[in-house]
């Protein structure tokens, strides 16, 4: 369980969903079953389903990681904004 920070930091609205109930939406609406997402990002297919459970903390690189595989933003995986807008391609 990730430790609480002891800063009295004033809050934030990251909306209702949690990031890993963000993560399994866009995975189901793009059609992918948790293995499949798991093959696609080279992981183990427990791992999708513990990140998406909130068992597993994600950092930086493993957000980015999964904003690239289901082509989304990272802002919207982290609930900065409210509508999975596909990543710019460059």
């Amino acid at each position: 369980m990730p430790q609480r920070s002891r800063l009295n930091l004033p809050p934030i609205d990251l909306g209702k969903k949690t990031i890993g109930e963000r993560i399994a939406r866009i995975r189901k609406q793009k059609g992918f079953t948790q293995k499949q997402l798991a093959e696609k990002m080279g992981l183990l297919n427990y791992l999708i389903s513990d990140y998406e459970r909130g068992r597993r903390r994600l950092y930086d690189e493993m957000v980015a990681r999964f904003a690239i595989a289901l082509d989304v933003s990272a802002d919207y995986l982290i609930g900065l904004k409210d509508k999975p807008e596909p990543l710019q391609k460059k």
